[in-house]
């Protein structure tokens, strides 16, 4: 990988230091002349000096994982990056159409993770986060205790959660450490900012960013319609337009940076359907946004619509 690029890594995770932004790939594995392109983009990424991805079972049905693992093949072992999946979702495996339904007993986590590893042709999992959603905490501890067992194993080096609250985090941590914690964080959506997640006093775990261009409303009228009050972004379209001109970077990496700025986030997971997507937001970590940048965007966002969380990162950091 080039040298220089992807300055400042977030945090060193399963004994590897991570760039602060990595590939999301939940556009992945969808078929045809689409799975060329996110090789191609793929392969940008890693040109760029991005050095994990960021992956899930149930995009494509295993597609993205099959087409990352093709890829993986093709290189050189110490130019492979560093590999996120997901595990905590199934579905019956004779339909593309079915919905994934949650699957957390033990033995069904066991099998979905040994699935992505056969389709990404590794040993092991680098990092292993495990998808929540309203079970009982007998059941989330079972699911915990399995991931922390395969840890011990080897066929996990590192276990992390996605969107967890922070009881559940505490109760994770009296089983077993938690090496990594993923939260939403936007423009659009600052709700974990009213969390004390981002600011815990204890030591904890390395906290990763997702959806952190909206679903790729903020730069995209196009996009998936995932932010709220659509029809009022186009405003905050504008604003990071202006701030990307004065930062000469692209509105997509001053989103992102927008997020990097905030307390106790060590990095970014950025899906792209593209090469041009990726590269555009891959110089994020070295957008600097002045006390200027921050407060144009601040007193815009209350015209967004209904509360969404903190407005402003580092008065929110101060206040912490």
């Amino acid at each position: 990988m080039p040298e220089g690029r992807m300055p400042s890594p977030l945090s060193t995770v399963a004994g590897k230091p991570l760039s602060r932004v990595g590939l999301g790939t939940a556009a992945f594995g969808k078929g045809g002349n689409a799975d060329d392109l996110a090789d191609a983009t793929l392969r940008r990424a890693l040109d760029l000096g991005i050095n994990w991805i960021d992956t899930d079972a149930v995009f494509g049905f295993g597609g993205a994982e099959r087409l990352i693992g093709r890829t993986l093949a093709e290189l050189p072992v110490d130019d492979r990056p560093f590999i996120a999946i997901a595990a905590g979702y199934d579905w019956d495996g004779r339909s593309r159409r079915v919905t994934p339904q949650l699957a957390m007993q033990p033995r069904r986590l066991r099998q979905q993770i040994e699935r992505s590893l056969a389709r990404l042709g590794i040993e092991a999992a680098d990092l292993v986060k495990l998808n929540l959603d309203a079970s009982s905490d007998a059941l989330f501890e079972d699911a915990w205790s399995t991931l922390l067992d395969l840890k011990q194993s080897g066929l996990v080096r590192a276990v992390g959660l996605i969107a967890p609250d922070s009881a559940r985090l505490e109760r994770a941590e009296r089983i077993g450490a938690c090496d990594a914690v993923y939260v939403e964080l936007s423009l659009v959506d600052r709700r974990i900012g009213d969390s004390e997640l981002l600011w815990r006093r204890m030591p904890t775990s390395t906290i990763i960013a997702y959806r952190t261009l909206g679903g790729g409303e903020l730069v995209s009228p196009s996009g998936p319609i995932d932010a709220p009050n659509k029809l009022a972004l186009g405003p905050l379209r504008q604003l990071l337009q202006t701030i990307a001109t004065r930062r000469h970077a692209m509105p997509s990496a001053v989103a992102a940076a927008w997020s990097l700025t905030w307390l106790g986030i060590a990095g970014i997971a950025v899906g792209a359907q593209c090469p041009e997507h990726i590269a555009a937001v891959a110089s994020a970590p070295e957008v600097e946004l002045s006390v200027r940048d921050l407060s144009d965007i601040a007193n815009l966002l209350p015209t967004l619509g209904p509360e969404r969380g903190p407005l402003h990162p580092r008065r929110f950091a101060k206040a912490a």
